[in-house]
């Protein structure tokens, strides 16, 4: 595989509403890097960190490159990279609604990109783009 046929993007073009759901996907993933960088500096300054706001720094920044990869995909129009971050989005966005205070415009935004993808003409560019494989027939015994 070279490098343009890593990078070449489907030829049919993307509706509005999911352009827009990729990009807040990468903005959503630099700012969960932000926002695990900025917990590190604010633990830092009270006189160390403890042991749950280094994991939640951890576990953000991991979320936040998990995001920006699967929005690469997304751009490349890949079918599973929608279905993956819908699901890793609504187990990182559900909690952090109901918990998180300071979190919970993350969380909205989130859930926003996700309603995106979902939109009446993302599923006919998913269709066109990256049709699911047909079903295997089951053999009989």
């Amino acid at each position: 595989m070279n490098i343009r046929e890593l990078m070449r993007r489907p030829d049919e073009p993307a509706p509005g509403a999911l352009q827009i759901s990729q990009m807040l996907w990468l903005l959503t993933g630099v700012l969960f890097i932000g926002f695990g960088a900025f917990l590190l500096y604010e633990q830092s300054k009270l006189g160390g960190a403890n042991f749950g706001s280094v994991a939640l720094s951890i576990m953000m920044f991991a979320a936040g490159a998990v995001f920006g990869v699967f929005a690469y995909r997304l751009y490349r129009g890949q079918r599973a990279a929608r279905t993956q971050l819908t699901w890793i989005g609504l187990i990182a966005a559900l909690p952090m609604v109901m918990r998180m205070g300071r979190y919970s415009l993350l969380a909205a935004l989130v859930l926003f990109c996700v309603v995106l993808m979902w939109l009446p003409a993302s599923n006919r560019y998913f269709k066109l783009v990256s049709p699911k494989p047909p079903r295997s027939k089951r053999r009989s015994r």
